[in-house]
């Protein structure tokens, strides 16, 4: 019988059996046939006065369709200098009047690919700021965010201009500490790997024939989802997309099981 518990934190996923063990924060211990890994990540968030007051009205850590038209034919800026930021800033620029791209280095060579730095460079209303960081946000109180300021970090000159909507692409990080114990596969960053996106080497499956359906970790049954998976576009349409159709990824997995545990052919 399904059972819901919150509030409550996974502590540890014991991969070394099946059923598999999945250890709470109070002590108690829930056993699951599958397990759906949607733990999420976190945004990295730079030391910025007020940061959290704007977050939702005017600070984004994503650029969907929705906040882009938001900023129709208005100045916007986008803080970051990797392939993600450089998406973002392309896509932003479709809409917006201007897009200021600050980024802390002295340029995008080490941090993004050659083909991006070239859209951007040719983008008339892209304008790349090295060496600079935001230092002040301002706006009504409880209200929407109205101006921004930044920083050269070499000149020290600052500048302040007015700006509604500011788009921060520095990263995230997994929520995957309580995987340390079982041996899923990560990537570089800690991000859950999944179906093709596994290396060879971290399958287990004895002949290695059997590879994990799409959303399938390397551990037969546990499956990941969302901000967490490695490779996911990261965006909450993807995301519930995804958990739609893990759905019947577990079914086939369960039947499987259900049929290899009766000694009829799977």
């Amino acid at each position: 019988m399904p059972q819901m518990i919150i509030p409550e934190t996974v502590t540890k996923l014991h991969c070394d059996g099946h059923p598999f063990a999945i250890r709470l924060s109070d002590g108690r211990s829930v056993t699951a046939l599958s397990v759906v890994i949607a733990s999420g990540a976190r945004y990295r968030r730079p030391g910025i006065p007020n940061l959290e007051q704007f977050e939702g009205r005017g600070i984004w850590y994503w650029a969907s369709p929705v906040e882009a038209r938001l900023c129709r034919n208005e100045e916007v800026a986008l803080v970051g200098g990797g392939n993600s930021a450089g998406q973002a800033a392309v896509f932003l620029s479709r809409y917006a009047k201007k897009v200021w791209m600050l980024v802390r280095g002295p340029s995008l060579s080490e941090s993004m690919s050659q083909y991006l730095i070239e859209r951007i460079t040719a983008t008339a209303n892209i304008e790349l700021l090295t060496c600079t960081e935001i230092v002040g946000l301002s706006g009504k109180e409880q209200g929407q965010l109205e101006r921004v300021r930044w920083r050269n970090r070499r000149t020290g000159v600052e500048v302040e201009k007015t700006i509604r909507d500011v788009f921060m692409f520095i990263g995230a990080d997994p929520a995957t500490e309580w995987l340390k114990e079982c041996n899923v596969s990560l990537d570089g960053k800690g991000f859950v790997r999944t179906g093709t996106h596994i290396p060879p080497d971290d399958l287990l499956s004895a002949d290695g024939a059997s590879r994990p359906a799409s959303l399938e970790s390397n551990v037969t049954g546990v499956f990941a989802v969302g901000d967490v998976r490695s490779e996911s576009v990261k965006r909450v349409g993807a995301a519930i997309g995804e958990g739609a159709t893990v759905v019947q990824q577990i079914h086939a997995f369960l039947e499987i099981a259900r049929t290899s545990r009766s000694g009829q052919p799977a």
